[in-house]
């Protein structure tokens, strides 16, 4: 079941209160759809698209479902998707600013942040955090 605030984000963010959900390096992501539209045509507006840029676009938007919650905002997630995530029975639902994300529980716990500071120097990025 999805917490209220995501419900709530829900039925302001989209006419229909639906999402799209797809499944991206081992978990779960869900847009509303007008930032889905954009996360698409950024994919698709792609010139020359390598191989790998071909196969990622064709699995991650070839397999997205767009889904609407019921009235006690559970949303039914298809099992090629759940598959797709490797999703056990425990799941971590993370706020992800314009998106949330589904994550195995076991999965998610293991993820090491320990050192990502030289990464982010490379990039170009400086967080004070």
């Amino acid at each position: 079941m999805l917490p209220p605030e995501y419900r709530e984000g829900l039925a302001n963010g989209s006419e229909q209160g639906t999402c799209w959900i797809t499944c991206s390096n081992g978990r779960l992501v869900a847009k509303l759809p007008q930032d889905w539209d954009a996360f698409v045509e950024t994919l698709n507006g792609i010139r020359n698209p390598t191989r790998q840029i071909i196969q990622y676009r064709a699995k991650v938007i070839g397999s997205a479902e767009e889904l609407a919650p019921d009235p006690q905002g559970r949303i039914r997630i298809p099992q090629h998707l759940i598959q797709a995530a490797g999703l056990g029975k425990d799941v971590m639902l993370l706020g992800m600013y314009d998106k949330f994300e589904i994550w195995d529980l076991e999965t998610f716990n293991s993820i090491d942040t320990d050192d990502v500071s030289q990464d982010l120097v490379d990039r170009g990025v400086n967080l004070d955090i």
